[in-house]
């Protein structure tokens, strides 16, 4: 009884975290076509992270306009720091285009629900070319 007492809390702790969030040495891969170690929740909160970071870069955005294609998730070795390449189609023209965004971003807190506490360490986006085409 008391060793479940102690098991639920972290269970449901990391259920909601940052995977690796204190860990610092070699990048790791969390999530792309290959490797899927980001649970559900961990997953949809970092495709709120990455529209977040495009909101403050090229944004503001209605994202309803458009579909994840993909995210991939990398732990970098600096601490709190993460890799996103969120790829995304427009709803209109989805058949033509991509739009890759990526990213390097420093968390401030492992919670999950504060996504939208970061710095954003590098920033590249394919917004500003879809944006001129069209």
């Amino acid at each position: 009884m008391l060793l479940a007492a102690f098991i639920v809390p972290q269970v449901h702790r990391s259920y909601y975290s940052a995977p690796l969030f204190y860990f610092s040495g070699n990048q790791i891969t969390l999530e792309n076509n290959d490797t899927h170690r980001l649970n559900k929740y961990q997953k949809k909160q970092f495709i709120k992270m990455a529209q977040s970071a495009v909101d403050k870069r090229d944004g503001p955005f209605d994202w309803g306009n458009y579909q994840t294609v993909s995210i991939d998730v990398y732990r970098m070795k600096g601490n709190h720091e993460y890799a996103l390449i969120y790829r995304i189609k427009p709803h209109i023209l989805s058949d033509k285009y991509i739009i890759t965004n990526s990213m390097v971003l420093k968390l401030k807190y492992r919670d999950l629900k504060e996504y939208q506490k970061f710095t954003i360490k590098k920033y590249y986006s394919d917004f500003s070319k879809f944006l001129m085409d069209n």
